[in-house]
């Protein structure tokens, strides 16, 4: 896997959106992510955008969102910051619960990212979000497969032709 930082700042907008969802696909691509880890990715890091958009920056472009992206070992990490105030993260009723009536509820965003990523962090201030997302499975197992692979295929083409039809 490769170590890198990546980086992309629009402003707060919806219509620059389709950015952020072309910086995902690019990096999705790049790390060979599956389906299963694309749509989560996908959806909640979206959502943490939208969110940045509509509560942090109030629609306003003149405040920028960034989005930093991390590679690290066994995981990437989607950093989303506003330029807005911030909230208490702390203090967002669960959208699950049946007590609230549906003009009361807030939360369903938060709720939704926190179910699709595996780790989720807020900075004190509430205008930053950071989004981990555990690659581990069957990916790992293939590519040590395919290593091993490749290297008999590398000591089978070193030996002399005569002894390759054996």
């Amino acid at each position: 896997m490769r170590f890198e930082r990546l980086a992309i700042r629009i402003p707060s907008g919806m219509k620059y959106i389709h950015l952020v969802e072309r910086f995902i696909e690019e990096i999705c691509d790049r790390y060979n992510i599956g389906m299963d880890y694309y749509g989560n990715i996908t959806a909640a890091v979206m959502e943490a955008v939208e969110n940045s958009i509509v509560h942090g920056n109030g629609m306003q472009e003149d405040k920028m969102i960034d989005l930093v992206f991390e590679a690290k070992p066994g995981r990437l990490i989607f950093q989303i910051q506003d330029e807005g105030d911030g909230f208490n993260y702390l203090d967002i009723s669960d959208p699950t619960d049946t007590t609230h009536s549906s003009s009361e509820l807030q939360g369903r965003g938060l709720f939704i990212i926190r179910r699709l990523a595996d780790e989720v962090h807020f900075n004190e201030k509430g205008n930053c979000i950071k989004l981990f997302f555990r690659i581990r499975g069957m990916r790992e197992a293939v590519h040590i497969d395919r290593q091993k692979k490749m290297e008999s295929f590398k000591q089978a083409e070193k030996k002399p032709s005569h002894e390759k039809n054996r």
